[in-house]
């Protein structure tokens, strides 16, 4: 009797073949759970307190801007960019994520740079006049900080408190003019 021959290269290689198949498959599935789990629990969670925290900011900052007299003196008012990081300093709880805010107003636009959990993250806005009312336009943001919130979700967040801040005024907007290291507003 013949001794019988076993192949066992084409055996091994199939072998093989399917477990790189399956790692591919536990790899991809891998990749979907945390795709799924930062889409429906992370992002809407850190969305949340991000906007609660941010929110609040805010409205602790229209809370303080003066309520201005009916007569105004002619000519703009100026807001300088100190003024604008103090308000936000002063804003900011020890405790929260965001630290370090620092502002800069050039004729271009007016920038936030802030860390959030140590990590840099940096807001832009233009803002502008539209019927009277100050809004914020060109919105973009920067960072970790942009995979929580969309530039569209922090321009409806500035434009609403920007039209309470207005409201405290007690003045519409003739314009906005950025220069550098300040912002020159003229009320009607």
């Amino acid at each position: 009797m013949q001794p019988a021959v076993i192949n066992t290269g084409s055996r091994y290689r199939s072998a093989r073949g399917r477990g790189c198949l399956g790692c591919l498959t536990a790899l991809m599935l891998l990749l979907i759970i945390v795709a799924a789990g930062w889409l429906f629990f992370f992002r809407p969670y850190l969305h949340n307190i991000a906007q609660a925290q941010l929110d609040q900011a805010m409205s602790n900052a229209v809370d303080q801007v003066p309520s201005l007299p009916a007569q105004l003196p002619p000519g703009p008012i100026q807001v300088q960019e100190n003024a604008i990081n103090n308000l936000i300093v002063l804003n900011l709880a020890p405790s929260s994520p965001v630290q370090h805010p620092v502002t800069s107003i050039t004729p271009g636009n007016i920038r936030l740079d802030f860390q959030v959990y140590g990590l840099p993250s940096a807001i832009t806005v233009v803002p502008k006049v539209v019927n009277g009312q100050i809004v914020a336009s060109n919105v973009t943001v920067e960072g970790i900080v942009g995979l929580i919130m969309t530039p569209e979700e922090i321009t409806a967040l500035l434009n609403k408190h920007l039209a309470d801040a207005q409201g405290r005024l007690g003045h519409k907007a003739k314009s906005v003019q950025l220069k550098d290291h300040a912002m020159d507003l003229t009320l009607a």
